[in-house]
C-alpha cells in the first residue's frame, strides 16, 4: 500500500462511529540511517478531518489570516491527530481505531516539527 492510498479513507472508532476522513499522513524522519546518509521516514500518525477530506495547506493550524483559517475550519469541521500506534485495522477504505473521538488530540494543539 502507498501512503497516498490512505487519503480519503473513512476513520471509525471501536464503537463503529465515524470520526471523519484521512486528510494527511504525518511522517517523522527518525529511522535508521540509510545509504543516502539520511534517516529513514516512519509514519507517525494520521490527520483526520470531520467533514470534507481535502488537501490541507496549513490553514487548519496557526498560520494565515484569521478569516481564511475560519473559512477552512468551517468547511473541514474539527481536525484531529490519530497516532499510528492507535490504528487497529486498515481494510476496504476504512481505518479502525479503538480511540474514541473525544480522546483524540486536536491537530492545532500538536507541536510543530
Amino acid at each position: 500500500m502507498r501512503l497516498n492510498d490512505l487519503l480519503g479513507w473513512r476513520v471509525i472508532d471501536g464503537a463503529g462511529t465515524t470520526i471523519g476522513g484521512v486528510a494527511d499522513v504525518r511522517l517523522v524522519q527518525d529511522g535508521p540511517v540509510l545509504a543516502s546518509m539520511q534517516s529513514a521516514l516512519r509514519v507517525d500518525g494520521l490527520i483526520v478531518v470531520e467533514h470534507h477530506t481535502t488537501r490541507l495547506f496549513g490553514y487548519e493550524r496557526h498560520v494565515g489570516p484569521a478569516l481564511l483559517r475560519w473559512l477552512v475550519h468551517r468547511r473541514l469541521g474539527e481536525v484531529w491527530y490519530l497516532p499510528w500506534n492507535e490504528v487497529d485495522d486498515l481494510t476496504d477504505g476504512t481505518v479502525t481505531t479503538g480511540t474514541h473521538r473525544a480522546d483524540l488530540k486536536r491537530h492545532e494543539e500538536m507541536a510543530r516539527y
